[in-house]
């Protein structure tokens, strides 16, 4: 009898613990069917993600630069989660990025990466990855070019007095560097020809004249002065002090040159005729002379293009007898 009792206690036990493992079960499935019924796993799809480009600073530093890339900036993301989690993300929430800290010269394919708050998946990125042309930095140093309006210099001569700086130095990605041909800065304002300083906005020039982009300067202007004077061409004249030996005579062969330009600033120029020589000393002499001369100019007159000296030629011959009787 007792052992009878026993086996049904054993046969009891048995189905106390089914019992237990199917209620776990039931327990189980009945969560997930309310946790599925009220907070189901969605998907949401972010478009107009703004593509970030990280580490493009540290690139620069490696001496590298960003010439080009596709024209995406931004991205299309669609995610996976819960709908409760969905339905209250922002866009701000996602962030589309590549990295070109490591990046080489030429074409790099960089993937995009998508960061998301925890319990969000990402399902699919459009595009998936983006194409950077990546060009070392150079640098060089030209001169600047001072182009004068022809219309300024009507009538006038312009001269360059002062500049600052000479040279500029341009930097930029190699290939665009390689098309940089010329640094002119213009002056097609008369207001830039009173004598003051003037800063003066500088073009970055490729061979047919067209401006380059994409260039760096260590000076966007320069500091320009101009002198401005007015030109006139008047004869030459030699003068002479002292008589030759007597019975003899004297004649100018060869003025060279015979006449000259001139130049000088506001009325220094208004009165002025002729251009003389500083006196050749004919005293006493009974030979032909030659030799050079200088120019003896007014105050505030220089010669426009050369030095300030005459050649000249003077014959010296015996008179003729039957001139005296």
């Amino acid at each position: 009898m007792n052992s009878f009792l026993d086996k049904l206690k054993k046969i009891d036990k048995k189905d106390d613990n089914k019992l237990i493992i199917l209620s776990i079960i039931v327990a189980v499935v009945m969560w997930t069917f309310v946790t599925t019924s009220t907070n189901p796993t969605a998907n949401r799809t972010f478009r107009n993600v703004p593509l970030i480009i990280q580490n493009q600073d540290k690139l620069e530093d490696n001496g590298y630069t960003i010439v080009s890339k596709d024209e995406a900036s931004t991205v299309s993301v669609k995610l996976t989660g819960s709908r409760n989690n969905l339905i209250g993300l922002d866009q701000t929430d996602i962030q589309a990025s590549i990295n070109v800290a490591n990046v080489k010269e030429g074409i790099n394919s960089l993937d995009v990466n998508i960061d998301t708050p925890t319990g969000i998946y990402v399902d699919h990125v459009d595009p998936k990855s983006v194409n950077l042309n990546i060009q070392r930095i150079v640098s060089k140093s030209m001169p600047v070019n001072i182009v004068i309006d022809d219309k300024l210099k009507d009538g006038k001569l312009v001269e360059l007095n002062e500049q600052r700086p000479k040279e500029i130095k341009i930097s930029g990605p190699e290939s665009i560097i390689n098309k940089v041909d010329r640094i002119e800065a213009h002056i097609d304002d008369a207001e830039y020809l009173d004598g003051k300083i003037h800063n003066v906005n500088i073009n970055v020039l490729d061979k047919g004249g067209k401006p380059v982009e994409g260039v760096d300067l260590d000076h966007k202007d320069i500091n320009l002065s101009f002198l401005v004077y007015e030109t006139k061409k008047l004869k030459v004249e030699l003068k002479v002090r002292g008589e030759v030996e007597e019975g003899y005579q004297a004649t100018l062969k060869n003025l060279s040159p015979d006449q000259i330009v001139v130049k000088g600033q506001g009325q220094s120029l208004k009165n002025v005729t002729k251009i003389s020589t500083f006196p050749v000393n004919l005293a006493n002499i009974k030979a032909s002379k030659s030799g050079e001369v200088n120019l003896d100019l007014p105050e505030g007159v220089e010669v426009y293009d050369g030095d300030p000296v005459i050649n000249y030629k003077i014959e010296v011959t015996k008179k003729d007898n039957s001139e005296n009787e």
